[in-house]
Order: C-alpha cells, then structure tokens, then sequence
C-alpha cells in the first residue's frame, strides 16, 4: 500500500511537472511544434509504399493544411523530414533502451525489430532514406529537438528524452561495448570495425530483403547479425 501511495504521488508530481513545463512554452514554439508534427504525418501517409521522390511538398501541405512557405520554413528542404523522422525514431529507441535491461546484442536486436515493424507501418520510409543517404558524402547530423516538441512527443519523460543524443554510430559503439564486456564478442574484434559492419547491416540488410520482395525484414538483419558476430 505504502508503495502504491508512493507510485501515486510520483505520477502525480510528473503532471504538476508537466502542465508547468507547458505553461512555460511560448505559444509560437507550441504551434511550431504542432505543425512540424502535422507536417510529418502528413508525410507518412503520403509515402505508404512509395518512393519519397515520388511525394510532393505540394501534397504534404494540402494535407496537413500548412501552405508552401510554413513549410519550408521549418524544413528548408523536403529531404529534412526524412532526417526529423529518423531523429524521432532513434529517440524512440534510446527512450526503450533506457528503460529496459536490454544491452549488446539484444539491445541490437530491439532496434532491427522495430525497423521491421516500421517497415510494415510504412514500407517507403526505410527505403527513401536510404535513396536520401546514398546522396550524401557523410550520415547527416540529427537535428535538435525543442523544448516543444520534447513535451509534444514525450510528455512526461521531458527530462529523459533531454538528455538523449539521437546518434545512430554512438548507439552502435555502446552495443558493441556491452556485447564485448558480456562476452558475446570476442575481445579481440576492433569496435570500429564492428561498428561500420553494423552501419552496413542496419541499411543493407533492408535492402536485401527488399531485393529478396520479403517482408521479414528481421529475419535478413538476424541473419547478417549472425554472419558479423
């Protein structure tokens, strides 16, 4: 009883927290939060099983009812939604990781299993990424998100989600890290060795099962995971 008392009064905390972390926002930023989310979704439906070439900045405004300058406002070009999702996503993930006792090679796991159930919600999106990528010289920089979209997306997990940097190779290091310290690689293996295969994995093994015209889009990435391990 003494512990539920205690759970109670910490949600009830984490709201208090929560309406004032609300109440602080500037209404601009709100809004500019609100709509960048309109925005995203609005594209998400839109690519389904397309290509996001074949998705026009047009349509996204139509559809969440934001004209051509709003737009490009807040993203100066139509591939920054790409990166904004993809911000979102491995947020997501690191939020799951922090929270669960997965490490190593589950924790890697944990994220190939979403990329396929992200797959199944909307099969375009890995692969215009991918297109997106293979038009860049460098992985691009995640961008930050505000303290709006924080709440928007996380609310009550604000300070979490805060202290969480979206980088994709750190996430990579530390999985290998852990996978070393718990001896399910060897210690001889160079982490930045292992680090490229697994960029070469996360990206390649959706390839393939694309090439393959599979939708088991993990059972590709357990079998490259097995072949680098």
């Amino acid at each position: 009883m003494f512990t539920r008392v205690n759970l109670l009064i910490r949600v009830h905390i984490r709201k208090k927290r929560s309406f004032l972390t609300v109440q602080k926002i500037p209404l601009r930023e709100w809004k500019k939060a609100k709509t960048k989310q309109a925005l995203l979704q609005a594209c998400l439906e839109l690519i389904g099983e397309r290509s996001f070439r074949h998705v026009y900045v047009e349509d996204i405004c139509r559809r969440a009812e934001v004209s051509k300058v709003t737009f490009f406002k807040f993203f100066p070009q139509k591939e920054d939604l790409l990166l904004y999702f993809m911000c979102l996503w491995l947020t997501d993930r690191l939020m799951e990781l922090a929270e669960s006792p997965k490490r190593g090679t589950q924790a890697l796991r944990h994220l190939f299993q979403k990329v396929d159930e992200s797959a199944r919600e909307v099969p375009g999106i890995m692969l215009s990424l991918i297109g997106f990528l293979s038009e860049v010289k460098m992985h691009p920089c995640m961008p930050e998100l505000s303290d709006a979209e924080i709440h928007l997306y996380y609310p009550g997990k604000e300070e979490q989600a805060r202290a969480i940097v979206p980088d994709l190779q750190h996430l990579f290091q530390r999985c290998v890290e852990e996978a070393i310290a718990d001896g399910e690689i060897a210690e001889g293996r160079g982490v930045e060795e292992m680090v490229i295969g697994l960029f070469t994995i996360f990206y390649g093994a959706y390839l393939t099962a694309h090439l393959y015209q599979s939708q088991d889009f993990f059972r590709f990435y357990e079998l490259h995971l097995k072949l680098l391990l």
